[in-house]
């Protein structure tokens, strides 16, 4: 006949099972990681320019579901080297993108490379940048009746666009040096297009008047 257990040892006893267990290898698996350490190259026979602000570095591919980002300041306008390292990455194929933008956001030189990272490992890649011919286009938009900012209108430079902001700034950002169509829109205000000229490294459009909806005739000269 046998010997009945109770309840509460037979609890302590289920439990210093699970906890061999984990301690044996019954946890969870960690997947393999490794790092990389990426040197982003500016040529010193080049100069680089003198509104790039930052570098923003992406790196994605095999075992992200969204690429991870970092960002580093700008070497010396002489030319260098910044380097810029991501750890705990999973291992296999990886693309890495670097650019170097202005203030707001316009991407002045840009490069890619790709990598494989390795299991306990650190890969060393090296992405050099080419300048664009990419400009930002910036300007303030006025209500031409009140003198106030004209918020939250959507501004246009061929395919890319912007919003003003509640001081009426705004700021599209790489657009292509040139000639391109000008065109604003806003259920608030009169909108029209205008050809304007882009040249690298900023158009500035400065204040801009736009006639509210309700006003019937539109300015002569907008800007």
């Amino acid at each position: 006949m046998g010997v009945a257990i109770p309840m509460w040892r037979w609890l302590m006893l289920s439990l210093l099972g699970i906890a061999m267990l984990v301690g044996c290898g019954g946890g969870v698996k960690r997947e393999p990681t490794g790092a990389l350490s990426i040197r982003i190259l500016f040529p010193p026979q080049r100069i680089i320019p003198p509104e790039t602000q930052r570098v923003r570095v992406k790196v994605s591919g095999e075992g992200l579901t969204e690429p991870v980002e970092k960002i580093a300041e700008r070497p010396s306008p002489e030319g260098g080297v910044v380097t810029v390292t991501f750890t705990d990455l999973p291992v296999g194929s990886k693309t890495v993108t670097a650019n170097a933008e202005d203030r707001y956001g316009t991407r002045r030189a840009i490069g890619s490379a790709e990598t494989t990272i390795i299991a306990g490992q650190t890969t060393t890649v090296e992405v050099e940048l080419n300048l664009t011919n990419f400009a930002s286009v910036i300007g303030r938009l006025i209500n031409a009746r009140t003198g106030g900012p004209a918020v939250g209108v959507t501004v246009k430079v061929g395919e890319r666009q912007a919003t003003s902001g509640n001081d009426g700034f705004f700021a599209v950002t790489d657009v292509t040096e040139g000639e391109g169509q000008l065109q604003f829109s806003s259920d608030d205000y009169r909108g029209y297009t205008k050809t304007v000229t882009v040249t690298i490294p900023e158009t500035d459009l400065g204040e801009i008047l736009l006639l509210p909806q309700q006003l019937m005739e539109p300015p002569d000269q907008p800007f």
